[in-house]
């Protein structure tokens, strides 16, 4: 798989101290919009800082590289390929731990996450927009979260809210073709 650099449709980050910096997006990665982006972080707000963040299906990381630009505290990114993260990582020199990359399928890394009892303050769920998202997986996904914590979850327009058991919808935003959904545990 190629990536491709910053140019015309690159990716940024918008806030924080990684300002302006150009990411790398691998060439089949549909990345969140830079205004759908500004959004989601405006609607999450006061609960960015210190977070600890899972950014599920992340392709070029924007999601959980913003969240630890902003203040996250910590971020793994869960990417099949992550190369093109790897590159922006190293440009980026984030401490160590600070940013996590486990390049497994979701599924997988999911299981192992929750072996080792992690949980997260915010869940990121960009599935593949021509891809399934298993409600199992995100039900196993939403098991990660820190009692408090949200999981949201970016979908096409046009599929409609998941059902998921364990999980209440607390919020849904539009922008454009990109609808958010935020959940939180039963």
């Amino acid at each position: 798989m190629t990536a491709r650099a910053s140019g015309s449709g690159s990716v940024r980050i918008l806030a924080g101290r990684w300002k302006g910096r150009a990411l790398q997006v691998p060439a089949r990665a549909r990345p969140t919009s830079g205004r759908a982006r500004g959004a989601l972080f405006d609607l999450l707000g006061e609960r960015v800082a210190g977070a600890r963040v899972l950014d599920l299906f992340a392709g070029s990381g924007a999601v959980g590289l913003e969240a630890v630009s902003r203040g996250a505290r910590s971020a793994v990114l869960v990417e099949p390929d992550g190369a093109a993260i790897a590159r922006s990582l190293a440009r980026l020199s984030p401490a160590p731990q600070e940013v996590v990359l486990i390049a497994r399928k979701a599924e997988t890394a999911i299981r192992a996450l929750d072996r080792n009892a992690e949980r997260f303050d915010l869940i990121f769920a960009d599935p593949p927009y021509a891809g399934e998202l298993r409600t199992a997986t995100l039900r196993a996904a939403a098991r990660l979260l820190a009692p408090g914590g949200v999981l949201a979850l970016q979908q096409d327009a046009r599929r409609g809210a998941p059902d998921v058991q364990d999980l209440v919808l607390l919020e849904l935003r539009a922008y454009g073709r990109n609808v958010f959904y935020f959940f939180a545990m039963r």
